[in-house]
């Protein structure tokens, strides 16, 4: 079995206006189009079982766009996992929908929501996912391009996993895309889990191991950052960087955390 724990697509109308904005705010480039059918062809070449999908909100209004995200898992034979998105503005009690949505979990993208993780206006909304057992997945550390980012600096996350215990949290880029060199303190909190995605040819293999290892083989997952990256490329590097096809990596962990 794969598991992908991190993609991203949009309503067809709507993808590429979103992930041309995308392009230029972050300095990405697609490899796909950001599509629900585009995203089906490229895990079925891989040979992937599973695919998370992560919405970003970056206005109040586009919570209504987590009905659409809710129907994914049936409209994909139960190919993908949808999550939901909350902007920092909404009421923590628009997360109440997610089970009924189907929706396991939330995304925060902080450098394009303009928030701190660490704010204490965002506590009723961890409060609630904690209450929910909704999971939380953030983007940390800094975008492909532009200056060092404020928002998602890896400390700013150490006041929310040690004020929400049993708050599931799954750092991506493992903690902290090109600020390797902060995280070491997130990795005692065994509430966080960390993915893979965005890293090929964008961190030393070497550090990558060390990473790796000093976090934990069951607290790594496996994601790519799908439409800008391919998964068969990923799942390649991976598998090298790693030595052999790591399971926990690529699906147990995964398996164990959405309870599949």
């Amino acid at each position: 079995m794969l598991i992908d724990f991190h993609a991203h697509i949009y309503q067809d109308d709507a993808a590429d206006k979103v992930i041309g904005r995308m392009e230029e705010y972050y300095g990405v480039r697609r490899r796909h189009d950001a599509t629900l059918s585009s995203l089906l062809k490229s895990i079925g070449r891989a040979g992937f079982d599973r695919a998370v999908v992560l919405p970003v909100l970056t206005k109040p209004e586009h919570i209504s766009l987590n009905h659409w995200y809710g129907g994914l898992g049936e409209s994909s034979g139960g190919v993908l996992v949808p999550f939901g998105g909350i902007h920092p503005d909404n009421s923590p009690d628009e997360l109440d929908l997610f089970p009924e949505l189907g929706l396991r979990g939330m995304k925060l993208q902080p450098n394009a929501q303009r928030f701190y993780p660490d704010d204490p206006r965002m506590f009723p909304i961890y409060e609630k996912a904690q209450a929910l057992g909704l999971m939380v997945v953030f983007h940390a550390g800094n975008e492909a391009a532009g200056p060092p980012a404020e928002f998602s600096r890896p400390d700013r996350f150490l006041p929310v996993l040690s004020s929400f215990p049993k708050l599931t949290v799954i750092l991506t880029h493992l903690g902290g895309y090109k600020a390797w060199d902060k995280v070491q303190p997130l990795f005692p909190f065994k509430n966080a889990c960390f993915d893979t995605a965005y890293l090929p040819g964008k961190i030393d293999e070497e550090l990558f191991l060390d990473l790796v290892e000093r976090i934990g083989i069951n607290r790594v997952l496996f994601g790519t950052d799908f439409p800008f990256r391919d998964h068969g490329e990923e799942l390649a590097w991976v598998e090298r960087v790693l030595g052999h096809k790591d399971a926990n990596v690529l699906h147990e962990n995964a398996v164990r955390l959405l309870k599949l």
